[in-house]
């Protein structure tokens, strides 16, 4: 089961119901509501755009990230990615949206 873990957190996002997924935060002043929602875990704060990233699943259970032109960027172990570029993701991989970590597992 692939799925997001909000590093010192606990929380758990499950990454099964859908083929894809957009990650940001919400800002009902703009009408942005992400698939997962970040801004209760200082989004805001940590630099996360409303619209930051989109994982998408697809056959074989492979995963790939891409940044949505995000404003602080997100990076993979270390690595900036290109605005919309998709990069595939494997078991253990860091993701930095702005400041906020988060780990791939599938």
């Amino acid at each position: 089961m692939a799925k997001l873990e909000l590093e010192d957190s606990g929380q758990v996002f499950s990454l099964e119901e859908r083929a894809e997924y957009t990650l940001g935060r919400s800002d009902p002043a703009t009408h942005s509501f992400p698939d997962i929602d970040l801004a209760p875990f200082g989004a805001l704060d940590a630099g996360v755009s409303r619209r930051h990233a989109k994982i998408t699943r697809l056959g074989g259970g492979r995963y790939y990230i891409m940044d949505l032109a995000s404003t602080n960027y997100t990076h993979v172990n270390g690595e900036k990615l290109e605005a919309f570029e998709p990069r595939p993701l494997a078991d253990g991989d860091e993701i930095h949206m702005g400041t906020l970590k988060l780990i791939f597992r599938a």
